[in-house]
């Protein structure tokens, strides 16, 4: 048995008489119980609401009927007070443990200091919840998603079903195959590899895919992680010299033997900047330089309607993160998900803070090697704790990108369109285009096709994008004063992604636009 095992069992031996296991896995929790059961010679019942009582039968490896007519609570309760030296389970039993039921949380409470020796009351549920009065008497214990271990005994599980001998598949083919399935509970493990089977009719390296895709699937259904297959890498990003030196080096720090050197796993990096400067897209190279398994958190969709839930969300996707580790969370525009933090208590009970500290708490304490990339793009909305020294481990700010690198972003994005830079006055477009972004560059080069390709369908000039660069305001202009600001104060409080001295925001084009309300706040940046 493994590690959980064993302090479920070191629980019920220092006769804790109330325990909450949190896990979607009911048939693991059985089969920890029984694993208890077994070592301390205590009988094993198992409580809900559709079956009544069931007794773990020894002999026939499974549960009976015990009493099928013990479907409430207080049947069930009546029964854990009139049977020695047993351990029973209630499963789901928190729909019972409102304000509109405290009989039952004094029936708890009572189990709690009143049951004798050799008595353990178990509680299983797939998320936390338990009433405040019971906080004090009941030991909660959290399941993490199986590991190594675990998903290797369900593949041989599931090879012995379908009669697979897999004995004389290559170590590193096994390896990577259970490496796949990482993140998954051990049913849905047995329903990847099943389906893999099924589908391919073999388990070996080249069902692979098939495990990861019915990963992505269980991941998605959570509705605020998504599993990301990245296209770029490093090539596609212009600029931004410091930031990717560092990347490469921290990189090694995953290395065979960088422990033994002394090396730690690095822990993430907050990337503040300009919109439009590449942030999201270094997130996604990053996945491509590493090699590693990329999972974008939507911080919005974290915040549910019910009591706990909030919390309950970020806590399994930083599980289902670190059961895949190495990976890297990626968490795009973190500030719009943490945008409230200034009035949480005034305005949401405190969920929003209770979801930071949950989060900075991890970032702090992790130990499994997940690289978390933050990015944001108003670092006014950005709560002060995040930005301290320690939460990550480098604070990068993005600007604007100068002549030479709005050059190599030109010819990136016109290489995209199958076009070669050469054949373009590469450096007129760099100068005519100070102020854009790099998203303001791809989007000048696209307008600059659509108008050729009007215009009878001829290739793109250098005059296309020259009038499509004239065309356009960029956000240097309409939000000058912002950037100026934001410039300010990242000058001391980051560090800069990119080598070469920022250039100056040209403001010629900028007089007579007329700004909005959200453009022209004062010092927006400024935290």
């Amino acid at each position: 048995m493994g590690k959980i095992e064993n302090e479920l069992l070191y629980l019920i031996k220092a006769d804790l008489r109330v325990i909450q296991i949190i896990s979607y896995e009911s048939l693991r929790i059985q089969a920890m119980l029984v694993f208890a059961a077994k070592a301390l010679q205590r009988s094993l019942f198992i409580w809900n609401r559709i079956e009544g009582i069931k007794k773990w039968d020894v002999s026939r490896m499974a549960f009976v009927e015990e009493d099928a007519e013990a479907r409430n609570p207080d049947r069930a309760f009546s029964f854990f007070s009139d049977t020695d030296s047993l351990i029973l389970l209630l499963e789901d039993f928190h729909p019972n443990l409102t304000e509109h039921e405290p009989e039952n949380i004094k029936r708890i409470r009572n189990a709690a200091f009143n049951s004798s020796p050799g008595k353990t009351l178990v509680l299983s549920q797939p998320f936390r919840f338990l009433p405040r009065e019971l906080e004090k008497e009941v030991h909660i214990l959290d399941i993490p998603y199986p590991g190594f271990a675990e998903i290797k005994a369900i593949y041989d599980e599931v090879c012995r079903k379908y009669h697979i001998d897999s004995k004389n598949s290559p170590a590193k083919d096994l390896h990577d195959i259970i490496n796949a399935a990482l993140g998954l509970t051990v049913m849905e493990a047995d329903k990847a590899f099943s389906l893999a089977f099924i589908e391919n009719g073999n388990l070996t390296r080249d069902e692979i895919p098939l495990v990861i895709r019915e990963k992505e699937n269980v991941i998605k259904k959570s509705g605020y992680l998504e599993y990301y297959h990245p296209k770029e890498n490093m090539e596609d990003i212009g600029g931004l010299d410091n930031l990717k030196d560092w990347l490469a080096k921290r990189g090694r720090a995953f290395d065979q033997g960088a422990a033994e050197f002394g090396l730690t796993y690095p822990r993430g990096i907050l990337l503040l900047g300009i919109p439009g400067t590449g942030k999201s897209l270094t997130a996604k190279a990053i996945g491509n330089l590493w090699q590693f398994p990329l999972l974008r958190l939507d911080m919005g969709k974290i915040f549910g309607g019910f009591v706990g839930e909030s919390e309950k969300n970020i806590r399994e996707s930083l599980n289902i993160a670190e059961a895949i580790a190495p990976s890297i969370l990626w968490i795009d525009e973190i500030e719009k998900g943490l945008s409230g933090i200034s009035g949480s208590g005034g305005t949401d009970g405190g969920t929003s803070s209770r979801v930071l500290g949950t989060f900075l708490t991890w970032m702090q304490e992790k130990s499994k090697p997940v690289f978390v990339v933050a990015t944001a793009n108003n670092i006014a909305q950005l709560p002060p704790e995040l930005l301290r020294k320690g939460r990550v481990d480098e604070i990068f700010f993005t600007d604007l990108p100068t002549a030479g690198e709005r050059e190599h972003i030109m010819a990136i994005h016109l290489r995209k369109k199958n076009r070669n830079p050469a054949q373009f006055d590469i450096k007129l477009l760099a100068q005519k285009s100070r102020g854009f972004s790099g998203a303001e560059l791809e989007e000048v080069v696209k307008e600059a096709l659509f108008q050729a390709y009007d215009d009878k369908g001829r290739d793109v000039e250098t005059g296309d994008i020259l009038g499509a660069i004239e065309k356009t305001y960029p956000l240097s202009q309409t939000m000058r004063e912002a950037i100026a600001q934001m410039r300010l104060w990242a000058k001391s409080r980051a560090v800069a992604a990119s080598s070469e001295e920022p250039e100056k925001v040209d403001t010629e084009k900028g007089k007579e636009i007329p700004q909005l309300k959200q453009e022209t706040y004062n010092n927006p940046f400024i935290v």
